[in-house]
């Protein structure tokens, strides 16, 4: 079992946090908001953290190891590409734990945020339109 809904869910928690940090950061008054933007980035890297986890598994190898081709060349496709983003996530998010800096740096910040869940909404799409459907296709052929 791939557990898509627990993993869907991972994808709506993460997209919140990060419109609220986007809404906080748009002008970062003092030092209590640029902590709490920081508490928020800790909490979306904890998701992140579990979710990639589970992908990495769980669900590519059970793609990546599929009979159909096209399922296994999907799964080695998206398992291969998660790597970079990952790890240009967990970059920013160590380089924005501090609220000092996070405080004297705004435009940086709001620059590099943009980007990085930029990324990141278009990976969850791609993964809600394309793997997600075909992880619980090939599921469900698995229990037939």
């Amino acid at each position: 079992m791939w557990r898509i809904a627990q993993l869907q869910s991972q994808h709506e928690a993460c997209l919140a946090i990060v419109q609220d940090i986007q809404a906080r950061s748009i002008h970062i008054a003092d030092r209590p908001c640029a902590v709490e933007i920081t508490l928020m980035l800790a909490r979306l890297t904890g998701i992140l953290r579990i979710h990639l986890a589970l992908e990495d598994e769980i669900l590519y190898p059970a793609l990546r190891n599929s009979r159909n081709p096209r399922t296994a060349e999907i799964g080695e496709r998206y398992w291969q590409e998660m790597g970079g983003l990952a790890d240009t996530y967990l970059d920013f998010a160590d380089a924005w734990k501090s609220a000092d800096v996070l405080l004297a740096e705004q435009a940086r910040f709001r620059s590099e945020s943009t980007a990085v869940f930029k990324a990141l909404a278009e990976r969850i799409a791609r993964e809600h339109r394309e793997v997600y459907p075909l992880a619980a296709q090939t599921e469900a052929m698995r229990a037939a």
